[in-house]
């Protein structure tokens, strides 16, 4: 976990082209669709999505192919910070009162970790998960510079480096949007995990 934060996203991302592109050939290497391939109707402008939506398999899985290693980059010094988050809030709570009473009672682990322990240690998961998401925006134009990707940061860069004035506004536009809806929808999942939020909106 040390290593996958530590690491930036871009290094990541440069490593799992050699290793799982050129010398594997696990995964396509640049590019949202292989040569040659029709792109799909556009509707959402996912080609996931629009694929399966045509009903063209064969390029849905195609271009999952090509989002695998950018996606997989992104994600794992999140992933790594968020499990050593989650790992700590579970040691945390493993010694409080109620998990031990839990455990004398003779509740069968299972039930102990999944109903009494997991949900409490999600919280500051949950919470860190909203500010990961502008690291992500930024992290992803180095990522989509490495796998040629026309993604929305990389976008973004060029409308700065062209002086777009309008595009730049969108784009800071856009991201702040996105930023509050993500942390508002973080704020929703924590008062479902913590009853004592929704117990003090109750005026309890």
């Amino acid at each position: 976990s040390y290593i996958g934060i530590a690491t930036p996203a871009f290094a990541i991302a440069i490593f799992f082209l050699l290793i799982f592109s050129y010398i594997l050939n696990f995964a396509p290497a640049v590019g949202r669709l292989a040569l040659g391939l029709k792109s799909p109707p556009q509707m959402s402008g996912l080609f996931i999505l629009d694929s399966l939506f045509a009903g063209q398999f064969n390029t849905a899985f195609e271009a999952f192919k090509h989002v695998l290693l950018p996606a997989t980059s992104l994600a794992v010094a999140n992933i790594a910070q968020e499990g050593r988050i989650t790992r700590s809030s579970l040691m945390d709570n493993l010694q409080k009162d109620y998990i031990t009473a839990h455990i004398v009672y003779g509740i069968p682990t299972r039930s102990i970790v999944f109903k009494y322990l997991l949900k409490p240690s999600l919280i500051p998961t949950v919470s860190i998960m909203g500010l990961d998401f502008a690291c992500l925006i930024g992290n992803a134009f180095l990522v989509e510079i490495v796998f040629m990707w026309p993604g929305f940061s990389r976008y973004g860069v060029t409308a700065m480096l062209n002086k777009d004035l309008n595009a730049i506004i969108a784009v800071v536009l856009i991201i702040g949007v996105a930023y509050s809806l993500v942390n508002v929808i973080v704020d929703i999942i924590i008062t479902f995990l913590d009853p004592r939020i929704r117990l003090r909106r109750g005026g309890i």
